[in-house]
């Protein structure tokens, strides 16, 4: 559906984009880190364990996201080559399937068995430290974060990518088969999937507890609990799918709680007025780790009477991966305390945009648009109601009185629920931001003989 440019050997040009990158971020030199990662400066990884194609987006420590990459599944790999059993560590890993189609299998190992199918423009949702495997055809791009909604940290700061092997399934010669992980073993990986750290062995064996009332025969026995049952007894779910068949899948293992395939008509398109987009958010829920994920619609020609409003996302950062068309995003506008940086982003570009830095966007795109619930600095953002938060610097003009009337206003902070239905706008902390003037030497010539300001 969506065809994104790929490569596997960077070019000169490619070299000298991503230093035109870095000059533009030295324009803020106390805001470290990435603002773009280009699709060409992704790493194409073959990884053995699930026989696929990966281009891994160079993340750093400092990023709310460990690790995401775009990723190619062959179908004929599922009879020869086909996945091994695996998990990852207090995090859900998330699947937004790009192209294709294909099964997800949860369970084993002490967990019931589910089995679920899914499609293009559905988001696949991996639960933390639950075994699975994948089949099919498809194309996709996978993330998860550096930090658990619970706060738990993924693997190690340098190694954030955790993976859990059960299984080692026949691979036809004997190099791959010997390159597999073997069962029982917990490994950290780095965010590009090019190092990693083997750090135990049977890790991720989960046992049934023996029951040794049967012993004592001074105790009263009791009767033989069957642990889902309990929690479909007495734990409420979000109903975050309207796929009945789905529900029933997730049901089985009932202590799991959270939606494993959420559809696209999950997230139905409205329009954002302050965006001036076509939106379609995706129901996440409190035990996800991704505080929203929208798929975004814009068309250039809003670029002249429906500008995009500047704000901020504090102590967050948000990320806008181009399926596409191309968008340009200037940071900074509007707060000057920051100099303002300028970026073309194309289909396959992943943007991040830095916590608490202002950004407008224009052009004519579709994208996916996230952030996680925990920033790599162990702050949350937000409430656990309203985990999507915005401070806004600007109020751009609209065609019609409707338009004008919904906008928010310069100095708004505005908390949004991760489906984005609800707005709560929070007692502003912020009355104004000025530069700090540092040009005053010349006051105090006490203070500073032979001084002066350059």
């Amino acid at each position: 559906m969506y065809y994104l440019p790929m490569k596997l050997k960077r070019t000169d040009e490619d070299r000298l984009q991503s230093r035109r990158d870095l000059q533009e971020a030295a324009k803020n030199p106390l805001v470290p880190g990435a603002r773009i990662i280009r699709s060409a400066d992704a790493l194409p990884v073959y990884d053995n364990a699930i026989a696929c194609r990966k281009w891994c987006y160079p993340l750093s420590e400092i990023n709310d996201l460990a690790y995401f990459c775009y990723i190619e599944k062959k179908a004929e790999t599922d009879e020869n080559r086909p996945w091994a059993l695996q998990s990852h560590l207090n995090v859900n890993l998330y699947f937004y399937i790009l192209e294709g189609e294909g099964t997800l299998f949860l369970g084993g190992e002490g967990f019931q068995k589910e089995e679920f199918t899914f499609k293009e423009e559905e988001l696949v949702v991996v639960p933390r430290d639950i075994p699975y495997r994948m089949e099919g055809e498809w194309k996709a791009v996978c993330f998860h974060a550096r930090t658990g909604v619970y706060g738990t940290v993924s693997g190690l700061s340098r190694f954030p990518h955790s993976v859990c092997t059960y299984d080692k399934p026949l691979r036809p010669g004997k190099e791959e088969q010997d390159a597999l992980r073997e069962p029982g073993t917990v490994n950290f990986l780095d965010s590009l999937c090019s190092m990693e750290i083997e750090v135990c062995r049977e890790g991720g064996v989960v046992r049934k507890t023996v029951d040794l009332q049967m012993l004592r025969e001074d105790l009263e026995k009791s009767e033989d609990y069957c642990r889902n049952e309990i929690y479909r007894e007495v734990t409420p779910v979000d109903l975050q799918t309207g796929d009945a068949r789905n529900r029933e899948e997730a049901w089985k293992n009932a202590a799991v709680l959270g939606a494993r395939v959420i559809k696209r008509e999950d997230a139905p398109s409205v329009y954002n007025a302050n965006a001036a987009l076509k939106q379609s958010s995706y129901p996440l829920t409190w035990t996800d780790d991704i505080a929203i994920c929208n798929l975004a619609e814009h068309k250039a020609e809003s670029d002249k009477d429906r500008p995009f409003d500047s704000h901020s996302h504090l102590d967050i950062e948000e990320y806008k991966f181009i399926l596409e068309g191309y968008c340009d995003v200037v940071i900074g506008q509007g707060d000057e305390t920051c100099e303002e940086e300028f970026y073309h982003c194309e289909a396959g570009d992943l943007q991040i945009l830095p916590r608490g830095l202002p950004h407008v966007d224009a052009g004519g795109y579709t994208a996916i648009v996230f952030h996680a619930k925990q920033s790599a600095f162990g702050k949350t953002p937000g409430t656990s109601m309203y985990p999507h938060m915005a401070y806004i610097y600007t109020r751009p003009s609209r065609p019609t009185k409707e338009e004008e009337a919904v906008l928010n206003n310069p100095g708004d902070l505005v908390y949004m629920n991760s489906r984005e239905t609800y707005n709560l706008y929070a007692p502003n902390p912020i009355l104004r931001v000025e530069k700090n003037p540092t040009d005053m030497l010349h006051l105090r010539p006490d203070l500073f003989p032979g001084e002066k300001e350059e």
